[in-house]
């Protein structure tokens, strides 16, 4: 404590008497409190828009149900990116729901600020746990960016928003850092943190039972219902239900513009076709889920690989450049079906989805086996772009407009697609036709 001489002289000689803190009333250099707190609220409710926004985009990723998202702009712009990579949750649960949590905590700390003007405890704890919140908000952003920029190698317009929130609250802090109630005392901030740990456990709660909700519900086929599937007898006095459409596929390399790469029973009764795009984030988790289940199911059903490249030089319905290298891929993997490394090819693609480029379509292609004059060949081939055409002619008939989509026996398949809910689909397919 700072002991000052006091300017009453007595006959004993000087006296001394302490003086307090520093006073907690609002200064009047630096930002101005009342538009600190303005500020501080305005960028909380947006970084929650963010966190809310990028959670719900998320689960609509994992389950199957995301229609094309503002955020994806290019395969190196892409919020499908960031949630086909394992590090978008921690322990199973969204970074979105951290983002909640945090700006929530945020925003009831402002609230205390606001109704306490930093005078008592709850004052001091409020407006310090605030500041040391926002200092960690901008070291886990500069951890998570460079994550993105040197694992993911992709970066998400919304999680890039949402570090910018964490740094305008900082530059806010820094302008404002004469408002800042002091001393520090480590009590006011360790209760100040358990509010916010508390608020955190309490968004991780409601994320595990509530998190359904927030999925939009799917357009096609319900994985709990086999009559989704192949539709059930009209009842008497309704109106007849349309049959599900039957979907051309090619089983000769000489039929229409060439084979379609399959695997698994060619007298199955259940087809299933998936369009795919191979710099499709999610095209590459359905690719993976699907091979763990297609080596029990091939006995009984047949798996068909088909093509809608969200690339400008083979599709059509794409106008500005966007997945590069999608359609030179597309062609090396049938070019490698060619020699009988079709699947080689597209495991080893999809595996390296995020090292496309025009030289790794050609070392991808050496690396299953092909010969650099095979390849060379493949590449100047008018028929393998003919065929990629035709799938997305046929994706065209069908309603598709992006990837992944899956059709079981004709019937589009807008559910979870997650091992277990396509296991649960497949079996309900399989007894409507036995």
């Amino acid at each position: 404590m700072t002991i000052a001489p006091s300017s009453d002289h007595g006959a004993s000689g000087h006296s001394r008497q302490p003086v307090s803190e520093t006073p907690e009333t609002p200064e009047t250099n630096g930002l101005p409190f009342s538009l600190g707190l303005l500020a501080d609220a305005a960028l909380g409710l947006l970084g929650l828009s963010l966190s809310a926004y990028s959670l719900r985009h998320h689960l609509s990723f994992k389950s199957g149900t995301s229609a094309d998202a503002f955020c994806n702009v290019s395969d190196k712009v892409s919020c499908d990116a960031i949630a086909a990579s394992p590090y978008s949750e921690i322990m199973g649960v969204p970074l979105g729901v951290f983002g909640i949590a945090f700006f929530v905590s945020l925003l009831l700390f402002n609230v205390m600020r606001a109704a306490s003007a930093r005078s008592g405890f709850v004052g001091r704890m409020a407006s310090q746990t605030h500041a040391v919140m926002v200092i960690i908000g901008v070291v886990v952003s500069l951890i998570l960016g460079s994550i993105a920029l040197t694992a993911v190698k992709a970066f998400c317009l919304v999680c890039m928003g949402i570090y910018l929130v964490c740094i305008l609250l900082a530059l806010s802090l820094h302008y404002g850092r004469a408002q800042l109630a002091r001393p520090f005392r480590k009590n006011a901030v360790a209760v100040g943190g358990l509010i916010a740990l508390m608020a955190t456990a309490l968004a991780g709660f409601s994320y595990t039972q509530f998190s359904s909700l927030l999925v939009p519900r799917p357009t096609g086929l319900n994985p709990q219902s086999a009559q989704s599937i192949v539709q059930p007898p009209s009842q008497p006095g309704s109106q007849p239900r349309q049959p599900a459409p039957e979907i051309s596929l090619a089983r000769s390399a000489y039929a229409g513009a060439g084979e379609d790469y399959r695997y698994g029973n060619e007298q199955a009764k259940v087809i299933v076709h998936e369009f795919v795009d191979f710099q499709c984030p999610g095209c590459a988790v359905l690719a993976a889920t699907i091979k763990e289940i297609k080596a029990k199911y091939a006995p009984r059903v047949l798996f068909v690989f088909r093509n809608y490249p969200l690339d400008q030089t083979c599709n059509h319905n794409i106008r500005g450049p966007f997945h590069a290298h999608s359609c030179a891929i597309a062609g090396m993997a049938r070019c490698a079906g060619q020699y009988g490394k079709f699947w080689e090819y597209t495991e080893l693609a999809f595996s390296k989805q995020a090292e496309a480029s025009a030289e790794n379509v050609l070392k991808w292609g050496k690396a299953v086996g092909l010969a650099p004059d095979a390849m060379d060949v493949c590449r100047k081939s008018q028929d393998i772009v003919n065929k990629l055409k035709d799938d997305v002619a046929v994706a065209d008939k069908l309603g598709v407009t992006g990837t992944p989509i899956l059709f079981i026996n004709g019937s589009r398949y807008d559910g979870d697609r997650s091992a277990a809910a396509l296991t649960q689909v497949l079996d309900a397919a399989l007894i409507e036709v036995q």
